[in-house]
């Protein structure tokens, strides 16, 4: 017999948090990370499609390796009748190009899972390196727009220059997703270039510039800019603001963002 479509996502959102909590010992470090992500576009129509973000996140770091879950909260706000235009950065559907009322949908979003391993620990001329596989696995509610109901994955490889108070850094990644019924989606190169700042023992800031290829023929690439503020209550505790401002009919317009880790 077949299972409930709800079925299906607690046996994925379980078989994610598995694959958090299976690694070998429990000798690392621990740390939850919340907040609120919020952004808003046309996305080459008239009306604006919004969509916020609330991340629950729990990382497992232990030497090399790093383990990741994110169990998001997800509000999207879009005028119906429209169609995608493009996935965003946390793998939320955008919808544009619709004549009809705004409508929000709210709910339970996919549910991303990381493994990241440091394969250049020790710098190599300087450089550091990580590499990382990333699958979304489609416990949204794809009827609300939550979800492609599909699985996507996602490699990457993360380059860091550590320079003094100045770490520049680069990200080249691929990803791979799912394709939904009646819809295809390509697989695309994405990549970011940055650079952060220690400005005091307690606060850092810097920016970077993403891009990523067109998820599908009626798309165009995506194009973000963003600038971060960190700041360190305790060696335990930290918080971090951002803003991002897009320069494609793939990306928001704008986005602000506030996230509070906490280290146990």
């Amino acid at each position: 017999m077949t299972a409930k479509p709800q079925q299906k996502r607690i046996r994925y959102l379980s078989a994610a948090l598995l694959a958090l909590f299976c690694g070998p010992g429990w000798a690392g470090e621990l740390s939850l990370t919340t907040g609120l992500d919020t952004s808003s576009g046309k996305y080459g129509g008239t009306a604006s499609t919004v969509v916020r973000y609330v991340p629950f996140t729990v990382k497992y770091e232990q030497g090399r390796s790093t383990y990741k879950v994110t169990l998001p909260y997800v509000s999207i706000t879009s005028p119906s009748g429209g169609g995608t235009v493009s996935i965003d950065g946390n793998g939320n559907i955008i919808s544009s190009g619709g004549a009809g009322p705004s409508v929000t949908q709210s709910g339970l979003g996919d549910v991303v899972g990381s493994y990241s391993y440091s394969l250049i620990e020790e710098p190599l001329h300087g450089w550091l390196m990580d590499a990382t596989v990333k699958v979304k696995l489609p416990t949204g509610d794809e009827a609300k727009g939550l979800s492609t109901g599909e699985r996507d994955f996602t490699v990457l490889a993360d380059f860091y220059y550590p320079a003094g108070k100045w770490t520049p850094f680069v990200t080249l990644g691929y990803r791979m997703p799912g394709n939904p019924p009646g819809g295809t989606l390509r697989n695309t190169w994405l990549g970011s270039l940055g650079v952060g700042h220690k400005l005091s023992q307690t606060n850092s800031a810097g920016f970077m510039f993403d891009a990523r290829e067109a998820t599908s023929a009626n798309s165009v690439g995506s194009r973000e800019l963003t600038a971060y503020w960190v700041h360190k209550f305790t060696p335990q505790t930290k918080f971090q603001l951002y803003a991002v401002k897009g320069f494609s009919d793939a990306s928001a317009d704008y986005g602000l963002g506030a996230m509070l880790t906490h280290k146990y």
